[in-house]
């Protein structure tokens, strides 16, 4: 079997004990040849020497992920140096396995992370809707295709890891490959017959190229062990301050009526701003701070009135017409009087502004 420089690495000295044992997997996998991985890219980019790697501490840290993000941010700044194999590759310290509805939450949660610790504004040519066609994960200006792996995944075996790991291509790695070019449909096959052999599962019906209209890429980001697609909305969203240059030029006021549940993302403001955006324009009404400790959880109920949830801080999962909608810091729920709904606090709890209009 061939010999990887380990000078791939970051830094060898730096690697984790625990780094050395799920990169030595991460090794074996890439250089099988009676079972070649099927990620072509993947493999020929760590033949070359062409990946870089980061060892992270903790999956919820909010300092470990600020770690992944400096990380990631080197290195964007270097990739086109190593060429169109390469790929950066982030391995989480091993933890109690999970279910995949869990590293599925948790893989939303770091993206959603990174993008709020991003120091650069989202790409003017990237939609910012995940249900665009042409939407793409973007970090450091950079349009980025998002691979996850657990160590749960069975059938999929393609995204099977010793640990949780996160994959990020660069967009531009695909360019001129396309399922319209020779090369693209030769690249296909062959990802395709590797997967044949490799899953125990058929290739996933949301695997597709990129700038087709009927693909999601988010959909691909994470794939369960099933072809069922069990996520109806992408949790992902793309903060509001990250795509205009002023925020301050758009005015919010709590309306006095409103019919359907909806929430605004990344409105953003200070306690003293939100409160005075909340205050009830005409009638009575109040506004309330309230703190949810993590994973605090209200069971499904109603209010006879309206209501306008502004997340101050931390997170929040609501479930609403059967669905589960992950709000984060900066966004406001608008709840119409007698929806029926629940709520979970996320890891770090939840600090929220409710205004009532009586």
């Amino acid at each position: 079997m061939q010999q990887l420089d380990l000078e791939v690495l970051y830094s060898l000295k730096n690697v984790p004990p625990w780094g050395r044992r799920v990169f030595s997997e991460f090794s074996n996998d890439m250089l099988s040849e009676t079972r070649p991985f099927p990620c072509v890219f993947g493999v020929e980019g760590f033949k070359q020497g062409s990946l870089r790697f980061a060892f992270i501490e903790s999956s919820t840290s909010r300092d470990a992920l600020k770690d992944l993000a400096g990380a990631l941010k080197l290195y964007l700044e270097e990739a086109r140096e190593l060429g169109k194999n390469t790929s950066f590759v982030a391995f989480f310290k091993p933890e109690e396995k999970k279910t995949l509805e869990q590293y599925e939450k948790q893989f939303w949660y770091i993206l959603q992370h990174l993008h709020q610790l991003d120091e650069k504004k989202w790409p003017e040519n990237i939609p910012a809707d995940p249900d665009h066609y042409l939407w793409e994960f973007s970090f450091h200006d950079e349009p980025i295709f998002v691979v996850c792996n657990t160590p749960v995944h069975e059938k999929r075996a393609s995204r099977r890891a010793t640990t949780f790991m996160i994959t990020f291509q660069p967009r531009w790695v695909f360019d001129g490959i396309n399922g319209e070019t020779q090369i693209g449909k030769l690249f296909q096959k062959t990802v395709r017959d590797r997967l044949e052999v490799y899953d125990s599962v058929p290739a996933h019906p949301s695997l597709n190229w990129y700038g087709k209209t009927e693909t999601r890429e988010w959909r691909q980001y994470f794939l369960m062990d099933d072809n069922n697609l069990e996520t109806s909305k992408c949790p992902f969203h793309a903060s509001l301050e990250k795509q205009k240059t002023n925020t301050s030029e758009v005015a919010y006021s709590f309306p006095s009526d409103f019919k359907e549940f909806r929430v605004e993302r990344g409105v953003g403001g200070s306690l003293e701003k939100v409160t005075m955006e909340l205050l009830p324009i005409k009638g009575t009404g109040y506004v309330e701070v309230q703190k949810d400790e993590p994973f605090k959880a209200h069971p499904t109920h109603t209010h006879p009135t309206n209501e306008v949830l502004h997340i101050l801080s931390g997170s929040v999962s609501m479930e609403v017409g059967g669905e589960l909608i992950t709000c984060q810091e900066g966004d406001r729920i608008y709840l119409p009087k007698e929806t029926l709904h629940g709520s979970l606090a996320g890891i770090d709890g939840c600090l929220y502004v409710i205004a009532v209009l009586k």
